[in-house]
């Protein structure tokens, strides 16, 4: 009798080991199983056994659900326990931002994120601790509302996730979009501009395995006109001087101007990505879109002046991040990436902003 509430008790704890320490719920069927197959050697045994054997059955499945119910208590008391301690470095994740967004000294700059970097790392521990004891608390406790959860979507199609998106940065990109939403006629148009040729656009990219959502470069430059010619001369939707154009294998001249050509330009536009992505790193992707406003070139200088610092050579210190919570970007770049990103989520999520007809 005993050997057979071993094994039920035995079974009780391998799917519970299974069930990540949780309940598995299946207490009572391994208990009744007991009772049956007790019931077979009691059979074969006295009446007296029997009401022994069936006792003992009884007072440990008694100890095992009050086992059970108290290892429940104790494991919700700990994912409690880390909930409390993720609010608490959120705080302060929140408060060092705050303090960054105001600061223009280079070296406290650099104090304050190696602390928000810290802070950061710890924080993404115990939010994986909490996912490994319990997913659903996990999910509540990072899902943010309507606009971060779309955010943070996108950012992870630009290998660009961070624990904690800059404040400034999630404003910016809010604010661009209601500007867009504003103008709501003007924005239609170029929705349906954009909706027109981005099966040709989708195709170039995927070509070269490029995320489609960097191509929202585009409305930004030139609201997806083919036609549009910028006061410098740059051309095009990719908005392309003559000697860039050139350069990536498109004819301009007097005769003919291979800008306007919709299929060609984005094919040299999605090469002209690609490269950028070569030479600044495979996961640059929110880098490479920065350099498209502000120039590949300026971007270059900037990289060469993190160089200079100590372990300015390591990906973390050539991170689109990096260079935005320290400032190293203009303000006109620091600008145009949440503009790019505004577009991109209301094209997205055209239910959600209203866009559809």
């Amino acid at each position: 009798a005993v050997e057979v509430v071993e094994r039920a008790a035995g079974r009780v704890a391998e799917e519970r080991a299974r069930a990540g320490g949780v309940s598995s719920r299946q207490t009572m069927e391994f208990m009744a199983v007991a009772l049956h197959e007790m019931g077979d050697v009691m059979k074969r045994q006295t009446r007296r056994r029997w009401g022994r054997g069936l006792l003992i059955i009884v007072l440990l499945a008694v100890g095992i659900i009050g086992t059970q119910r108290m290892i429940i208590v104790k494991q919700r008391l700990q994912i409690a326990e880390m909930q409390d301690a993720k609010s608490r470095f959120d705080e302060q994740i929140a408060a060092i931002q705050l303090k960054m967004e105001t600061e223009t000294d280079p070296a406290r700059l650099a104090l304050a994120e190696r602390q928000l970097l810290n802070l950061m790392g710890e924080a993404e521990k115990v939010l994986a601790e909490l996912a490994r004891r319990d997913q659903a608390a996990a999910q509540a406790v990072e899902s943010g509302d309507q606009l971060e959860r779309q955010l943070r979507q996108l950012l992870r199609e630009f290998d660009a996730e961070t624990y904690a998106i800059p404040p400034i940065f999630r404003e910016r990109v809010t604010v661009h979009i209601a500007e867009l939403l504003a103008a709501r006629s003007t924005t239609m148009v170029i929705y349906r501009r954009k909706v027109r040729y981005w099966p040709v656009i989708a195709e170039e990219f995927k070509a070269l395995e490029l995320p489609e959502a960097m191509a929202y470069v585009a409305w930004t430059e030139s609201s997806f006109d083919p036609m549009a010619i910028s006061k410098v001369g740059a051309a095009g939707m990719w908005q392309m001087t003559g000697e860039t154009a050139i350069s990536l294998g498109l004819r301009v001249d007097g005769t003919v101007d291979e800008r306007h050509d919709v299929r060609k330009q984005t094919r040299a536009a999605a090469r002209h990505l690609a490269m950028l992505l070569g030479e600044f790193g495979e996961d640059s992707f929110m880098l490479v879109m920065a350099s498209y406003n502000r120039g590949e070139n300026g971007v270059r200088r900037v990289l060469r002046q993190v160089a200079m610092e100590p372990g300015g050579f390591k990906k973390e210190k050539r991170d689109f991040w990096h260079l935005y919570r320290l400032k190293l970007l203009p303000p006109e770049t620091r600008e145009y990436v949440p503009r790019v990103l505004a577009a991109a989520l209301i094209c997205t999520y055209p239910e959600s902003y209203g866009l559809t007809d």
